[in-house]
Protein backbone atom coordinates (compact mmCIF):
# COMPACT_ATOMS: atom_id res chain seq x y z
CA UNK A 1 0.00 0.00 0.00
CA UNK A 2 1.62 3.48 -0.86
CA UNK A 3 2.26 6.00 1.71
CA UNK A 4 0.10 9.23 1.78
CA UNK A 5 2.21 11.41 0.55
CA UNK A 6 3.52 14.68 2.47
CA UNK A 7 3.05 17.65 0.21
CA UNK A 8 1.23 17.64 -2.49
CA UNK A 9 2.17 21.09 -4.42
CA UNK A 10 2.41 25.06 -3.43
CA UNK A 11 -0.18 25.98 -1.04
CA UNK A 12 -3.83 25.86 -2.22
CA UNK A 13 -4.62 29.76 -2.90
CA UNK A 14 -7.88 31.51 -1.58
CA UNK A 15 -10.99 30.70 -3.97
CA UNK A 16 -13.11 32.91 -5.31
CA UNK A 17 -15.50 32.34 -2.75
CA UNK A 18 -12.67 33.51 -0.26
CA UNK A 19 -12.04 30.16 1.61
CA UNK A 20 -8.61 29.40 2.35
CA UNK A 21 -7.66 25.79 1.74
CA UNK A 22 -6.59 23.85 5.58
CA UNK A 23 -3.41 21.83 5.30
CA UNK A 24 -0.50 20.77 7.62
CA UNK A 25 2.21 22.38 5.42
CA UNK A 26 1.79 20.45 2.38
CA UNK A 27 2.74 21.72 -1.44
CA UNK A 28 -0.80 22.24 -2.58
CA UNK A 29 -0.88 22.41 -6.97
CA UNK A 30 -1.32 25.23 -8.67
CA UNK A 31 -5.32 24.66 -10.55
CA UNK A 32 -5.25 23.07 -13.99
CA UNK A 33 -6.37 24.94 -16.83
CA UNK A 34 -6.29 22.11 -19.15
CA UNK A 35 -4.78 18.45 -19.59
CA UNK A 36 -5.79 15.58 -18.38
CA UNK A 37 -4.59 14.50 -14.51
CA UNK A 38 -2.34 11.32 -16.29
CA UNK A 39 -0.74 14.32 -18.26
CA UNK A 40 0.08 16.42 -15.24
CA UNK A 41 1.59 13.38 -12.97
CA UNK A 42 3.46 12.76 -16.27
CA UNK A 43 5.27 16.40 -16.51
CA UNK A 44 5.53 16.05 -12.46
CA UNK A 45 7.50 13.25 -12.60
CA UNK A 46 9.53 14.37 -15.23
CA UNK A 47 10.43 17.86 -13.77
CA UNK A 48 10.86 15.83 -10.14
CA UNK A 49 13.00 12.94 -11.95
CA UNK A 50 15.44 15.84 -14.36
CA UNK A 51 15.86 17.79 -10.85
CA UNK A 52 17.18 14.66 -9.23
CA UNK A 53 19.57 14.16 -12.40
CA UNK A 54 20.94 17.65 -12.21
CA UNK A 55 21.49 17.57 -8.56
CA UNK A 56 23.25 14.54 -9.20
CA UNK A 57 25.55 16.12 -12.14
CA UNK A 58 25.85 19.87 -10.83
CA UNK A 59 25.28 19.76 -6.97
CA UNK A 60 22.25 21.51 -5.47
CA UNK A 61 23.26 25.36 -5.67
CA UNK A 62 23.72 24.73 -9.64
CA UNK A 63 21.09 23.03 -10.21
CA UNK A 64 18.88 26.13 -10.85
CA UNK A 65 15.62 26.61 -12.56
CA UNK A 66 17.03 26.61 -15.61
CA UNK A 67 19.26 23.95 -15.35
CA UNK A 68 16.51 21.72 -14.39
CA UNK A 69 14.26 23.18 -16.77
CA UNK A 70 16.82 22.19 -19.85
CA UNK A 71 17.57 18.80 -18.46
CA UNK A 72 14.01 17.99 -18.76
CA UNK A 73 13.72 19.46 -21.77
CA UNK A 74 10.97 22.40 -20.73
CA UNK A 75 10.42 25.54 -19.93
CA UNK A 76 11.12 27.32 -16.91
CA UNK A 77 7.41 28.68 -17.00
CA UNK A 78 6.42 25.05 -17.18
CA UNK A 79 8.13 24.64 -13.81
CA UNK A 80 6.26 27.41 -12.43
CA UNK A 81 3.19 25.80 -13.92
CA UNK A 82 3.38 22.58 -11.80
CA UNK A 83 5.40 23.61 -8.38
CA UNK A 84 5.30 27.51 -8.27
CA UNK A 85 8.85 28.20 -7.63
CA UNK A 86 12.20 26.13 -6.94
CA UNK A 87 11.70 25.40 -3.57
CA UNK A 88 8.52 24.18 -4.30
CA UNK A 89 10.26 21.53 -6.59
CA UNK A 90 12.86 20.73 -4.12
CA UNK A 91 10.83 19.86 -1.77
CA UNK A 92 9.06 17.27 -4.86
CA UNK A 93 12.02 15.77 -4.68
CA UNK A 94 12.64 15.52 -1.13
CA UNK A 95 9.08 13.89 -0.68
CA UNK A 96 9.87 11.55 -3.78
CA UNK A 97 12.74 10.24 -1.63
CA UNK A 98 10.63 10.00 1.53
CA UNK A 99 7.74 7.90 -0.89
CA UNK A 100 10.65 5.61 -2.04
CA UNK A 101 12.31 5.14 1.75
CA UNK A 102 8.52 4.49 2.97
CA UNK A 103 7.22 1.90 0.62
CA UNK A 104 10.99 0.02 0.91
CA UNK A 105 10.30 0.05 4.48
CA UNK A 106 6.55 -1.16 4.51
CA UNK A 107 7.06 -4.01 2.13
CA UNK A 108 10.13 -5.27 3.70
CA UNK A 109 10.24 -8.63 5.72
CA UNK A 110 12.45 -10.22 8.21
CA UNK A 111 12.58 -13.95 7.43
CA UNK A 112 16.35 -14.68 9.03
CA UNK A 113 16.25 -17.31 11.47
CA UNK A 114 19.59 -15.86 13.09
CA UNK A 115 20.09 -12.16 14.21
CA UNK A 116 22.73 -12.66 11.73
CA UNK A 117 20.74 -13.42 8.87
CA UNK A 118 18.11 -10.81 9.96
CA UNK A 119 20.81 -7.94 10.35
CA UNK A 120 22.28 -8.67 6.70
CA UNK A 121 18.40 -8.82 5.63
CA UNK A 122 17.73 -5.29 7.61
CA UNK A 123 20.83 -3.99 5.79
CA UNK A 124 20.15 -5.02 2.36
CA UNK A 125 16.84 -3.20 2.83
CA UNK A 126 18.54 -0.16 3.66
CA UNK A 127 21.37 -0.70 1.27
CA UNK A 128 18.18 0.07 -1.61
CA UNK A 129 17.50 3.70 -0.21
CA UNK A 130 20.41 4.79 1.71
CA UNK A 131 22.91 3.02 -1.05
CA UNK A 132 21.33 4.50 -4.16
CA UNK A 133 22.84 7.59 -6.00
CA UNK A 134 19.60 9.29 -5.80
CA UNK A 135 20.05 9.63 -1.89
CA UNK A 136 22.87 11.93 -2.34
CA UNK A 137 20.37 14.09 -3.78
CA UNK A 138 17.93 14.18 -2.02
CA UNK A 139 20.01 14.89 1.10
CA UNK A 140 21.69 17.70 -0.24
CA UNK A 141 17.90 19.14 -0.78
CA UNK A 142 17.75 18.14 2.92
CA UNK A 143 20.92 19.41 4.19
CA UNK A 144 20.62 22.95 2.32
CA UNK A 145 16.76 23.96 2.79
CA UNK A 146 17.58 22.86 6.07
CA UNK A 147 20.03 24.98 6.97
CA UNK A 148 18.98 27.86 4.80
CA UNK A 149 17.69 31.26 6.44
CA UNK A 150 15.39 31.93 3.22
CA UNK A 151 13.68 28.83 3.74
CA UNK A 152 9.63 29.36 4.01
CA UNK A 153 8.19 28.26 7.51
CA UNK A 154 6.10 26.01 5.30
CA UNK A 155 9.01 24.05 3.43
CA UNK A 156 10.49 23.80 7.23
CA UNK A 157 7.06 21.94 8.75
CA UNK A 158 7.34 19.76 5.48
CA UNK A 159 10.82 19.00 6.04
CA UNK A 160 9.46 18.01 9.87
CA UNK A 161 6.79 15.97 8.68
CA UNK A 162 8.81 13.99 6.34
CA UNK A 163 11.27 13.38 8.78
CA UNK A 164 8.24 11.91 11.02
CA UNK A 165 6.75 9.68 8.49
CA UNK A 166 10.80 8.04 8.12
CA UNK A 167 11.22 7.33 12.32
CA UNK A 168 7.83 5.89 12.15
CA UNK A 169 8.04 3.82 9.23
CA UNK A 170 12.03 2.19 10.67
CA UNK A 171 9.87 1.95 14.59
CA UNK A 172 8.32 -0.74 12.88
CA UNK A 173 11.26 -2.32 10.95
CA UNK A 174 13.32 -1.85 14.24
CA UNK A 175 10.62 -4.11 16.04
CA UNK A 176 10.50 -6.53 13.73
CA UNK A 177 14.26 -6.88 13.92
CA UNK A 178 14.38 -6.90 17.50
CA UNK A 179 11.18 -9.39 17.99
CA UNK A 180 11.96 -12.13 20.74
CA UNK A 181 14.97 -10.68 21.78
CA UNK A 182 13.29 -8.93 25.12
CA UNK A 183 15.14 -5.61 24.14
CA UNK A 184 13.96 -2.49 25.08
CA UNK A 185 16.42 0.25 25.51
CA UNK A 186 16.02 2.79 22.25
CA UNK A 187 19.81 3.25 22.72
CA UNK A 188 20.68 -0.34 21.77
CA UNK A 189 17.42 -0.68 19.23
CA UNK A 190 18.67 2.48 17.11
CA UNK A 191 22.24 1.62 16.99
CA UNK A 192 21.85 -1.09 13.98
CA UNK A 193 19.90 1.44 11.79
CA UNK A 194 22.75 4.63 12.81
CA UNK A 195 25.67 1.84 12.45
CA UNK A 196 24.03 -0.14 8.42
CA UNK A 197 22.58 3.17 7.07
CA UNK A 198 26.28 4.42 7.60
CA UNK A 199 27.74 1.71 5.91
CA UNK A 200 25.11 1.63 3.17
CA UNK A 201 25.66 5.48 2.67
CA UNK A 202 29.47 5.25 2.70
CA UNK A 203 29.37 2.53 -0.35
CA UNK A 204 27.76 4.81 -2.38
CA UNK A 205 29.96 7.97 -1.62
CA UNK A 206 32.70 5.44 -2.12
CA UNK A 207 30.99 4.71 -5.54
CA UNK A 208 30.86 8.63 -6.80
CA UNK A 209 34.71 9.24 -6.06
CA UNK A 210 36.89 9.05 -9.03
CA UNK A 211 38.65 5.65 -9.07
CA UNK A 212 40.10 3.15 -11.37
CA UNK A 213 37.35 0.52 -12.45
CA UNK A 214 39.60 -2.39 -10.67
CA UNK A 215 39.90 -0.18 -7.85
CA UNK A 216 36.65 1.07 -7.16
CA UNK A 217 35.76 -3.13 -7.63
CA UNK A 218 38.29 -3.83 -4.92
CA UNK A 219 36.44 -1.22 -2.92
CA UNK A 220 33.12 -2.75 -3.53
CA UNK A 221 34.24 -6.45 -2.35
CA UNK A 222 35.32 -4.79 0.21
CA UNK A 223 32.23 -3.39 1.42
CA UNK A 224 30.52 -6.83 1.19
CA UNK A 225 32.36 -8.53 3.65
CA UNK A 226 32.19 -5.46 5.97
CA UNK A 227 28.73 -5.65 5.41
CA UNK A 228 28.75 -9.65 6.96
CA UNK A 229 30.79 -8.75 9.76
CA UNK A 230 29.04 -5.94 11.02
CA UNK A 231 25.99 -7.90 10.45
CA UNK A 232 27.72 -10.93 12.79
CA UNK A 233 28.94 -8.67 15.00
CA UNK A 234 25.69 -6.79 15.82
CA UNK A 235 24.31 -9.92 16.39
CA UNK A 236 27.02 -11.05 18.64
CA UNK A 237 26.29 -7.73 20.38
CA UNK A 238 22.48 -8.00 20.94
CA UNK A 239 22.73 -11.63 21.85
CA UNK A 240 25.00 -10.58 24.90
CA UNK A 241 22.26 -8.18 25.89
CA UNK A 242 19.60 -10.94 25.69
CA UNK A 243 21.67 -13.00 27.91
CA UNK A 244 24.06 -11.23 30.30
CA UNK A 245 25.79 -14.55 31.30
CA UNK A 246 26.65 -14.47 28.03
CA UNK A 247 27.81 -11.25 27.76
CA UNK A 248 31.94 -11.76 27.40
CA UNK A 249 31.69 -14.68 25.52
CA UNK A 250 29.73 -12.20 23.09
CA UNK A 251 32.17 -9.47 23.54
CA UNK A 252 34.82 -11.67 22.73
CA UNK A 253 32.81 -12.65 19.49
CA UNK A 254 32.38 -9.21 18.81
CA UNK A 255 36.29 -8.67 18.78
CA UNK A 256 37.02 -11.36 16.75
CA UNK A 257 34.24 -10.51 13.78
CA UNK A 258 35.60 -6.91 13.91
CA UNK A 259 39.62 -8.36 13.49
CA UNK A 260 38.47 -10.55 10.85
CA UNK A 261 39.75 -13.59 12.55
CA UNK A 262 37.71 -16.80 12.05
CA UNK A 263 34.64 -17.26 15.13
CA UNK A 264 34.56 -21.18 16.11
CA UNK A 265 30.82 -19.82 17.73
CA UNK A 266 29.23 -19.97 14.37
Amino acid sequence: MKPERLARGPGKKATSKGKKATSKASIAQPTRRSGSASQDQGTRRKLIDAAIQTILEQGFYRASSNAIADTAGLSWGVIQYYFGSRENLMLAVLEEGTHRLSEDLAKAELTGETLTERFEQYFRILEGYYGTPDYLAFIQVLLNLSHDPRTSEQARQTLIEARTTVDADVKRLTNKLFAGTGIRRASLRNFPFQVLRGLAMSEVMIQSLPFESTELNKVVNQVSYQRHYLAKALALLIESEMAPELAAEGAAGVALVLAGRPDRSG
